[in-house]
């Protein structure tokens, strides 16, 4: 079978470590990058060394709709900025290509909605990069899940517990810095939003757990919100040496820690945090608690009922060998050679794509999976800003 003519929208940071793992599959041949950066070719040349150079498009934000004209495409990889992803996976599915597309929360209430409108319209998939859903220990509670080890799922939590404060604020103060980083799209959503701006690390292998969108549903979400901008302008004040009570500007709107509640048809609840502006170490603050057990990410540990040491955690090393998932026994030596930065999930996750584009895996999520997670982003704001709970939509 011929491997997967694929085009790159966007070679950031992200982008440009996407593009690396594909070079390590031999199932995609990356025939063209789009970017607005003037130093594209060479960004390219340099990760493209000694191999077949892609075709460069770079004049212009709107540069990749020539790039989605002048090729034949079979996938379109987007890695933009967030603001940009409506608008570019609309126009490679209406260019014929498949998409797989960065994670991150809904802009508004209608933007994957119109996506999975067109997606249909031209009968073209649209693959969601989530990479937790290809974590080694994710895979195998799932496994344990569906094998009833855990009994009747209960209570699940999860998050993204990261401090941005060094993507958001540079060393002397300044927050936003007008520099072409990602600091300069990415602070202007603290300004003017409060709710939960990411939540499909935390949500989504809590979703898959609970298979939502299938045998149940996620039927409501109360969000909370602590004060806005405090650990914005403590940090602002640190590294500039003023006091914090001198720090007046900018003002903020995204409280340091969002809360949002879900309720699912079947009676479990899932709790969410979004927490990016206080110091702490990173966490995804996993845990799964059933009718028969309970596993806890942080501790990376597990305690089942009759056979956990009573009221005493077990380390979880045992159990994710032996529900070890097929991805992970099948690529895992790979996986952690090339992709040492995310233990390996990123490499899984883009084996599968290319496995499941040519009808050999099934990819373990849809658009409309994309679309429940994203959708606490925007319905998270409703809920604050309301002051109470509020249906969730189903797609």
């Amino acid at each position: 079978m011929k491997n997967i003519r694929t085009a790159i929208i966007g070679a950031g940071y992200r982008g440009r470590y996407l593009i690396t793992l594909l070079q390590k599959i031999n199932l995609f041949d990356i025939i063209a990058v789009s970017d607005i950066s003037p130093n594209l070719s060479e960004i390219i040349s340099q990760l493209f060394a000694g191999e077949k150079i892609p075709k460069i498009y770079n004049s212009g934000t709107d540069d990749y709709r020539r790039m989605l004209n002048e090729n034949t495409i079979d996938l379109v990889i987007i890695a933009s900025p967030w603001h940009l992803h409506k608008e570019q996976t609309i126009e490679a599915l209406k260019s014929g290509c498949h998409v797989a597309i960065e994670v991150k929360g809904a802009l508004d209430i209608d933007e994957y909605p119109d996506i999975i409108h067109e997606s249909r319209q031209n009968k073209k998939q649209v693959f969601p990069l989530e990479n937790t859903l290809f974590r080694n220990d994710i895979l195998a509670i799932n496994n344990m899940i569906h094998a009833g080890i855990f009994g009747r799922l209960v209570f699940l939590q999860g998050g993204y517990r990261h401090d941005l404060t060094h993507i958001l604020i540079d060393q002397t103060g300044n927050f936003g810095v007008q520099n072409g980083s990602e600091s300069e799209w990415r602070s202007k959503y603290y300004e003017t939003e409060n709710g939960d701006l990411y939540p499909t690390h935390g949500l989504a292998p809590l979703c898959m757990f609970l298979d939502i969108n299938h045998t149940d549903h996620i039927k409501s979400i109360t969000s909370f919100s602590t004060k806005p901008g405090l650990g914005l302008h403590a940090c602002m004040a640190k590294r500039n040496g003023m006091k914090y009570t001198d720090i007046q500007q900018p003002t903020f709107r995204m409280g340091d820690v969002v809360t949002s509640i879900l309720q699912t048809d079947s009676g479990a609840q899932i709790n969410l945090l979004h927490d990016t502006t206080l110091p702490r170490p990173r966490s995804l603050n996993y845990e799964v608690q059933g009718t028969n057990g309970i596993w806890n990410a942080e501790k990376n540990a597990i305690y089942i009922d009759g056979l956990s040491p009573f009221e005493e955690w077990e380390p979880e090393d045992k159990y994710i060998e032996q529900y070890k998932h097929r991805f992970w026994q099948q690529w895992e030596s790979e996986a952690l050679r090339y992709d040492g930065h995310h233990q390996g999930m990123d490499y899984i996750m883009l084996r599968v794509l290319g496995e499941a584009l040519q009808g050999r895996e099934n990819y373990p999520a849809t658009l409309e999976d994309m679309a429940t997670w994203a959708a606490v982003s925007p319905y998270s704001k409703i809920s604050i800003q309301k002051g109470t709970s509020i249906p969730f939509p189903h797609f």
